[in-house]
């Protein structure tokens, strides 16, 4: 206080020439400069231009000697725009004087053009710049010292700044007096435990905007620092706080002007997160220091008007900071300096990314109905979400054909800008930016609907929030990760219900009921709805939340929130409009696409992405896949997709070249198959391995003769339809070709030999050897190709009365026949006890036929013969194949056969088929439209009758309930020669959790259309 009250020196300018011309031998102008305790002066000389410093005659000699080191430092460090000391003609760096019969200290520095920071307005580039220069300050200053530095009586000094606490005393206005004795409690209990764990330097402690210097033509540009009289040792993290109090003051935006400032700092000056998580209450305190020091000056000298009035910003700035929750400015300071929001985001994400959610809604809603609302996009005469009609409104978007079990939702999605955010609490004094951006997801359904806690927690807090727009009833749960790392779920706009359901403090099971979507009159006024949002800290609040965040600041919004979508998993699709529904792409398709390229369900449905067993459409709605037995290991599956990324980036050519895949796959293959099942022949499809494979076995006898079941099915090629009654016997077929014999189709159920016994399954072989008799009354040899499916597929999922096929081989083979087996669709383990489907009948073909799963949708089939059947094929007619055998498509081969054997989905497809062929006995006890239950593994079907007598055939009923579970979320289709046989064959991930559900589905669609 004692530099405050002795009066500065006052020399006249002719006196200060004198004083320049005795110490550093030249001459030059004088020109007075602003100072309140010291007497300085610009001096223009030939030379240069200079600033005379005359020290107050009460200034700390060992200050003077501080701030003359720093300098020196600083300039030695190479950090430009710091004024640098010019020693006197004895080469000493100060000089003392007699001034009025005092001893003061003289100095001169170089001068440093420009303006002062406070003569103009603030642009964020310059605070960025403003920021950007103080750190290179700081890092210069990094490894000096000096013995004055250490001040532990300097009132300004931040580390201290708790011995002001009673000077608090000092402010005349009550509430501002609170205010502050406020900021000095969080202090002393928040940030002064954590100081002895910071870094500490010397510190310049006054970057004011009097003191900083920028570019007088360009004023974005800082020029340099001067005044280094506030010197001392103390956290190096105030530098920055200091900077930060007197560079927002009255500045517009406050969050834009901390980012740019902070931004541009740590570019220079990286600071910790501890530094990071001081900061703004550092900042607040050396305000807090300002209106505590000018209060008791002021009340120490009454007479000067002064000391009130330039409190005023400072009080004004700590009164805006006061209205916004601490804690999400530490969060702000945390993003600007470069660290996730909060300390506990990334752990949070982790654990929530890794966990499985029980479902917050019955029916699950990611298999439920939905349409995205979009608030500022509203589909045409969509209500406001404030408005009553919206109960009508919303009703109406039901589908009408909706099952009654099936959820519909509207979902309004996360991270959305909306303007219905109008109420006075989605502004704030830091800016004139509201809050707009949505922190939550929206469940839009009918009030009273219930919620179901997704993880277990306790709770944190139940409140009423009755401000206009607000929450209404809010529950806050609180939960942990495996390592203890809190985080919060919110449920915002809920009913009546919610308190006596729950009590704060209580624990909370995974799938508890917790609440109900309130009513407008109890949720804030809004549609009803469930708002729900996820929390990694809870900042300063206690019963509410932010519900909304700044769009420019939604990196610390979405740090401290992240998405919900995190825990419900729903597909983004859930939250965009289409612009091409399948009605649209109906219309383009009729254009544009042959019209006998089939499509499925009444109610088309456009399938945008697949998972596992799941497909997933244009609405976002998750469908079980039941039926898809191409992507044999799931869709997408990730080992598959690696496979083809990687080969693809390396290499894809033909087969006229060496490749070591092609071998490998070839190897892997033919060691899962028996006897002499060596030669291997790859292609594209099924249709083209059974083209290859006919090739082969004609080649071999000579001839084009084929036996054929009855209703098979084997390929849409020419070739192939010519072998396939399914096809050429139906509508737009043409009458049999002359080298083909049908034999009949041996079914068990519909067939004349009923049963799996195997008298059964040789009384249907005889009729292989009649085709065979009438082969060779045609061409005087009963040699002849036979093909079949081992399980026939289209034929309604049919397996073969015992000893069928090893007595239809033996026919085949005593006339000098080859035996061909059709795996397309039954191979790689499917059928569960055997990995391919012709050994559950005992037998070992000659080809054998691949296609589908094998490569899991990639276009991919093979040939398997004996080195016999090869050798005969090869007789000079060369065989190639432009993109069979290519190297990506043998990658994804030997991927798919990685992922049966290490995902074990043989033994799988065994334990799951067994489990829906039990449940479907069951439902053939409760509904009589089931005739019969047949399959093995996950290749399965039900044929539904409308007598089981006569066994007539439930056609219509087959396809409406193919509809009916399509409704609920679950694929399936019909198929065999009445069209009655519900066929299942999923992915071969599909397990007991996905059979319960179709099941499920099966159940309510024959109680309605059984009924």
């Amino acid at each position: 206080m004692s530099a405050f009250t002795t009066p500065p020196p006052d020399l006249a300018p002719a006196q200060m020439q004198t004083l320049v011309r005795r110490l550093y031998g030249f001459a030059g102008e004088v020109s007075p400069l602003i100072s309140e305790r010291d007497q300085n002066a610009r001096i223009d000389a030939g030379t240069g231009t200079f600033v005379l410093k005359i020290a107050n005659a009460g200034e700390d000699l060992d200050q003077i000697a501080l701030q003359n080191a720093a300098m020196s430092h600083l300039g030695r460090a190479g950090v430009q725009g710091v004024p640098q000391v010019v020693p006197t003609l004895a080469g000493v760096d100060t000089a003392e004087v007699d001034v009025s019969g005092a001893k003061s200290i003289v100095r001169l520095v170089t001068w440093l053009d420009g303006a002062l920071l406070s003569g103009g307005p603030r642009s964020l580039n310059q605070l960025q710049n403003l920021g950007a220069f103080m750190g290179r300050v700081t890092r210069g200053l990094q490894g000096f010292g000096h013995p004055a530095a250490f001040r532990s009586d300097f009132i300004w000094s931040l580390d201290h700044v708790g011995n002001l606490s009673s000077w608090d005393s000092y402010i005349a206005a009550p509430a501002r007096r609170r205010m502050v004795e406020g900021l000095f409690a969080r202090y002393s209990d928040r940030v002064a435990p954590r100081l002895p764990g910071l870094r500490a330097s010397v510190l310049h402690q006054d970057a004011n905007d009097n003191n900083v210097i920028v570019d007088a033509s360009d004023p974005d540009r800082i020029v340099g620092l001067i005044d280094f009289g506030d010197m001392s040792f103390g956290r190096t993290i105030n530098e920055l706080a200091i900077t930060l109090a007197y560079a927002l003051l009255d500045a517009d935006d406050l969050y834009a002007s901390m980012r740019a400032i902070i931004g541009g700092y740590v570019s220079e000056f990286p600071i910790t997160e501890d530094e990071a998580e001081v900061l703004f209450d550092l900042m607040r305190m050396r305000l807090a220091a300002s209106v505590c020091i000018s209060s008791r000056r002021a009340k120490e000298h009454p007479d000067n008007a002064y000391l009130t009035i330039s409190q005023e910003p400072a009080f004004r700035l700590l009164e805006r900071l006061d209205t916004l929750d601490p804690e999400f400015m530490v969060a702000l300071c945390r993003c600007a300096a470069g660290f996730d929001a909060t300390r506990s985001e990334q752990a949070v994400r982790a654990h929530l990314a890794r966990s499985e959610a029980s479902p917050m809604f019955h029916p699950d809603i990611a298999r439920s109905a939905r349409f995205a609302l979009l608030t500022n996009a509203p589909p045409a005469g969509m209500p406001d979400i404030k408005d009553r009609a919206w109960d009508d409104w919303f009703v109406a978007q039901r589908p009408a054909n909706l099952p009654l079990n099936v959820g519909f939702y509207g979902l309004g999605s996360y991270g959305e800008k909306r303007s219905v955010y109008t109420a006075a609490q989605f502004a704030d004094a830091a800016s004139e930016e509201r809050r707009t951006r949505h922190l939550g997801i929206d469940v839009f359904a009918s009030a009273g609907t219930p919620v179901h806690a997704p993880f277990p927690g306790r709770v944190h807090t139940i409140a009423y929030n009755a401000e206009p727009l607000d929450y209404g009833h809010t529950l806050i749960i609180e939960h942990a990760t495996p390592e203890g790392v809190p985080f919060y779920t919110l449920y915002g706009h809920l009913g009546g219900s919610l308190p006596g359901l729950l009590a704060e403090g209580q624990e909370v099971a995974a799938g508890e009921l917790i609440a109900h979507f309130g009513d407008w009159d109890e949720n804030g006024g809004w549609a009803p709805h469930l708002h729900f949002q996820v929390m990694t800290d809870m900042l300063s609040q206690k019963g509410n939340f932010f519900g909304v965040g700044h769009d420019s600041l939604w990196d610390v919004w979405s740090g401290i929130c992240p998405d919900p979508n995190l825990i419900l998993r729903l597909a983004p699709e859930s939250f965009i409009v289409d612009p091409n529904p399948p009605a649209k792409l109906m219309d383009r398709r009729s254009k544009s696409i042959g019209p006998s390229l089939s499509i499925s369900y009444a109610e088309k449905l456009k399938v945008v992405r697949g998972e596992g067993p799941w497909l997933i459409d244009h609405t976002g709605r998750k469908y079980l896949d039941a039926v898809n037995n191409i992507t044999h290991v799931g869709h997408c599956h990730p080992k598959v997709v690696e496979a083809i990324a990687r080969q693809a980036a390396v290499l894809n050519t033909n087969t006229r070249y060496l490749n070591d895949l092609m071998l490998d796959f070839s190897d892997r293959l033919t060691a899962k198959l028996p006897g002499d099942l060596k030669v291997a022949y790859f292609v594209n499809s099924g249709t083209e391995a059974n083209e290859l494979a006919l090739r082969i076995a004609r080649t071999a006898i000579g001839k084009k003769s084929t036996v054929v079941l009855d209703w098979a099915y084997h390929g849409n090629s020419g070739g192939m339809v010519d072998i396939s009654p399914y096809k050429f016997k139906r509508k737009g077929g043409y009458p049999q070709p002359d080298f083909v014999e049908i034999a009949e189709f041996p079914d068990p159920y519909r067939g004349p030999h009923k049963g799996m016994s195997e008298a059964s399954g040789r009384a249907y072989a005889a009729d292989v050897a009649r085709c065979l008799d009438a082969v060779e009354a045609k061409t005087g040899s009963g040699a002849a190709a036979f093909i079949a499916e081992s399980i026939s597929g289209v034929g309604g999922q049919v397996v073969y009365p015992d000893g069928y096929l090893k007595a239809a081989y033996d026919h085949v083979r005593a006339r000098g026949g080859v035996c061909i087996a059709d795996e397309v669709q039954c191979g790689f383990g499917r059928v569960g006890s055997t990995f391919w489907g012709f050994e559950l009948q005992g037998v070992v073909p000659d080809i054998v036929v691949m296609g589908k799963p094998i490569g899991n949708g990639h276009p991919l089939g093979a040939v398997v013969a004996t080195p016999e059947l090869a050798a005969c094929f090869a007789n000079g007619m060369e065989y190639f194949n432009s993109f069979g055998g290519n190297p990506v498509s043998m990658a994804v081969g030997l991927a798919v056969l990685d992922i049966i054997d290490g995902e074990g989905l043989q033994a799988k497809a065994l334990e799951t088929g067994d489990y829906m062929l039990a449940r479907f006995e069951e439902m053939a006890d409760r509904h009589p439209l089931v005739g019969d239950v047949r399959g093995r593994g996950l290749f399965s079907g039900i044929e539904l009758v409308r007598d089981r007598t006569t066994r007539e055939p439930a056609t219509e009923e087959a396809g409406r309930i193919v509809n009916h579970i399509r409704q609920q979320g679950v694929l399936a289709s019909t198929d065999g020669p009445l069209d009655n046989v519900l066929k299942f064959k999923p992915p071969m991930v599909f397990g007991r959790a996905e059979a319960d559900i179709l099941i499920t589905a099966l159940e309510a669609a024959l109680a309605e259309v059984g009924a």
